[in-house]
Order: structure tokens, then C-alpha cells, then sequence
């Protein structure tokens, strides 16, 4: 359920990198008031730590709570390694001709 929440968010900004959307969401769902049971459990098991120069780093509250940052970050790479394979997949040879020319 935090997946599939967390996945609906990274479709609805492909453009921009996942890790960094990552960033941005859990940002939202820690600092906004709870209102589904997704932010309940985020809230519950991640703490924005901030340093005195304004970094935020997230930290798992407990043992879940750092498996669960553990697995939104490497499903944000796995997203982001998606992206790269359609964008490969569709790719045809003859779109790299100009580089190639370019080089010369």
C-alpha cells in the first residue's frame, strides 16, 4: 500500500529524478497532518532529522522504520532504471546518426 501510493506519485512526475521525488514525498507525508493510514505508518516510523545548516536527512524510527526507507529508496532506483530501459527500448540506432556526425 505505501508502494503503490509512493509509485502513483514517481507516474505523476516522470520528469523529474526519482530519488529526489523520493525527498519530496516523504517530506509531504511527514510534515502534512495524517489522513490516510499511509501517512500514519511514514509518521510513525521515519523522523526528519534537520542539521544547523538546514540538510534534512530521514531517519527510520526503528528497525522497520529504516527497512522501510531502505525499500522506497531502492524502489525509487528501480524506477528510475525502468525509465532508462524504455527510453533504450525505444530508441532506434539511427537516432545516435547525428551524434555520431557531430564527433567527427
Amino acid at each position: 500500500m505505501i508502494l503503490q501510493e509512493f509509485s502513483d506519485f514517481l507516474k505523476e512526475n516522470k520528469e523529474k529524478p526519482s530519488v529526489s521525488l523520493l525527498y519530496a514525498w516523504l517530506k509531504i507525508k511527514i510534515e502534512s497532518p495524517a489522513k490516510t493510514n499511509v501517512d500514519r505508518i511514514v509518521q510513525k516510523e521515519i523522523y526528519i532529522a534537520k542539521n544547523k545548516l538546514g540538510t534534512t536527512l530521514f531517519i527510520g524510527k526503528s528497525p522497520s522504520g529504516r527497512n522501510l526507507i531502505e525499500s522506497l529508496y531502492n524502489f525509487a532506483l528501480s524506477f528510475e532504471q525502468q525509465k532508462m530501459a524504455r527510453w533504450i527500448h525505444e530508441t532506434k540506432a539511427n537516432d545516435f546518426k547525428n551524434c555520431k556526425d557531430n564527433n567527427k
